[in-house]
């Protein structure tokens, strides 16, 4: 972890360098949660168009799921 310290005006500042780094990496795994959550509910979605034979639905679904891959 960066931190860095300089003197301004007689007071001392501290600056954490990661910080912004941090919580991009932070965010970035939400988001990838969700994706994650996202994926398995459009897999049951699948599944059940699949078995009511519903192959619009499915490939409306294999749309999002291609979107979400790329």
């Amino acid at each position: 972890m960066a931190i860095k310290e300089q003197k301004k005006n007689g007071m001392k500042i501290v600056d954490n360098m990661d910080g912004e780094k941090s919580a991009e990496d932070k965010l970035n795994m939400k988001v990838s949660e969700l994706d994650k959550s996202r994926i398995r509910q459009l897999m049951l979605l699948k599944e059940e168009a699949e078995s009511k034979g519903d192959t619009d639905k499915v490939k409306e679904i294999d749309a999002e799921l291609f979107k979400m891959g790329s």
